[in-house]
């Protein structure tokens, strides 16, 4: 498990006219933590994401992970983006070994794990298929078993589930609350669904119109294990009506940003 912080991180697009896409943002995630980033399009949620992965470099601020600056992308930070990105004349089990296989690990010391996290997943039964032959709640299964089988100590979601159907993607929801909760991984999750927030995470940070910060964090005690049958109880509701209006807000910070 990793513990992440940030401090006054910003970021500044240098293009014939600069743009300011982070501002300042502070975030404490302790080790363990599930924290789900909501905001307007286009506020700066995939720049925050990136910044943590080691895809782009803070213009200002610190982003630190166990106490060190984060540098370029590493094992110790797996990525989850909305499309699987699998290899598609590799099998699932070649797919989930690759990274392990790539680092020179031996063999012995992988095989189990993949095993393992294929089981997690659910995709025992389908490791000699091709990506191809897979739906795609199946393949973002594999990207999410191809992650974990290198051990990460925080797991950071961009939208995974947001090109899946309504039915599919509650499934694999309730897949990712199965996995979190047997593995207790740090996860930084971006979404723009709040009904998907809610579920997952331990706490929602809402961000502002861009330049994004955080514009409030907000708690989640509902208690776990949880359901996808949680999304019609009182206390869900009224998480909704709160992050809706926090949205709403930010929503018009964006439309008056942008007149």
């Amino acid at each position: 498990m990793a513990e992440i912080n940030l401090r006054q991180v910003s970021k500044t697009y240098f293009a014939a006219t600069p743009v300011r896409a982070l501002d300042s943002v502070d975030l404490d995630i302790a080790e363990g933590d599930f924290v789900a980033l909501l905001g307007p399009s286009g506020c700066g949620k995939s720049t925050l994401l990136n910044i943590l992965a080691g895809f782009e470099d803070a213009s200002e601020g610190s982003a630190l992970i166990d106490g060190g600056a984060i540098g370029k992308p590493g094992p110790d930070r797996g990525v989850v983006f909305q499309e699987a990105a699998l290899f598609p004349w590799l099998t699932v089990w070649e797919n989930v070994v690759f990274g392990p296989k790539m680092q020179g690990v031996p063999r012995a010391d992988y095989e189990d794990r993949a095993r393992e996290m294929l089981a997690t997943v659910g995709l025992t039964d389908f490791a000699g298929s091709y990506p191809a032959q897979l739906s795609g709640g199946m393949r973002q299964r594999v990207g999410i078993a191809r992650v974990l089988v290198m051990r990460p100590r925080a797991l950071l979601m961009d939208e995974p589930f947001g090109a899946l159907d309504a039915q599919t993607r509650m499934a694999m929801q309730e897949l990712l609350l199965t996995v979190w909760e047997k593995l207790n991984t740090t996860v930084v999750f971006v979404t723009h669904d709040i009904d998907e927030a809610i579920l997952l995470a331990g706490r929602v940070c809402v961000m502002t119109a861009r330049p994004a910060r955080i514009g409030r964090e907000i708690p989640i005690a509902l208690p776990r294990p949880r359901s996808i049958d949680d999304l019609t109880t009182p206390e869900f509701t009224r998480y909704k009506a709160e992050i809706m209006a926090e949205m709403r807000s930010a929503h018009r910070q964006a439309e008056s940003t942008a007149a």
